[in-house]
């Protein structure tokens, strides 16, 4: 176990492509296989605060939500926070972990400055999101949610407000995991704004903007291509 990933730490890590596990830290270059038996590759993201432009469906989606009430605290586990992993870890069609212990491990923020925020339906609590912060970067790391409530995309309205909490605490980055550009399950990483979108290239050690890395995708296929013709 790591003795502390917080504050300026946290950021380093995050910035050269290392992530939580729980209360490790890690990084890859590549998913486990798929059922298809082939590797896939992944990348790191990160959003660039202070250039996100939502566009209109993302606004909508905020407006929906507008009636719940978001708050943010300090992560400490609760037996309403268990009950509502619970309800939606039953609901889910892939494998993860079936309780906040064993997907956190560091649940009493010994090694990581875990924030929680919270969104509620007339008190009742109904969407949750953990994030680990450090001194200019926040890490998201699991969003959960009422299954009742799916019509509101929670999901995707968590990772809105981890947003709005970066951009009222002035944080210029927040890292929301990894995506692969040829497994598209990932692909829900880039709605918040492709433009404000950075992927981080191992071995160059280097943030590219979202397009300039499609690009060099684009020019490695075509190369790869005219070898094998």
């Amino acid at each position: 176990m790591l003795a502390s990933a917080k504050n300026e730490t946290l950021d380093t890590y995050l910035q050269y492509g290392w992530y939580r596990m729980g209360h490790l830290i890690f990084t890859t270059n590549s998913l486990e296989p798929r059922d298809d038996g082939k590797v896939y590759p992944v990348f790191w993201l990160r959003y660039k605060v202070d250039q996100v432009v939502l566009d209109s469906s993302n606004l909508k989606l905020i407006n929906r939500n507008s009636r719940f009430r978001v708050t943010y605290r300090p992560f400490s586990i609760t037996e309403e926070l268990i009950a509502l992993h619970k309800a939606y870890y039953n609901s889910l069609d892939f494998q993860t972990s079936d309780n906040l212990f064993d997907l956190l491990k560091d649940v009493e923020n010994v090694v990581y400055d875990s924030q929680l925020v919270e969104v509620r339906d007339d008190g009742k609590l109904i969407a949750a999101g953990v994030f680990d912060k450090g001194n200019n970067s926040i890490a998201g790391i699991v969003n959960f949610y009422d299954p009742a409530y799916k019509k509101y995309s929670p999901g995707k309205f968590l990772m809105l407000m981890k947003l709005r909490y970066c951009q009222e605490n002035g944080y210029p980055f927040y890292y929301p995991g990894y995506y692969s550009p040829e497994y598209p399950v990932f692909d829900y990483k880039l709605f918040v704004d492709k433009a404000a979108t950075e992927v981080f290239v191992p071995g160059l050690y280097i943030w590219l903007t979202y397009f300039d890395f499609l690009k060099i995708l684009k020019a490695k296929s075509k190369k790869t291509a005219e070898r094998n013709d």
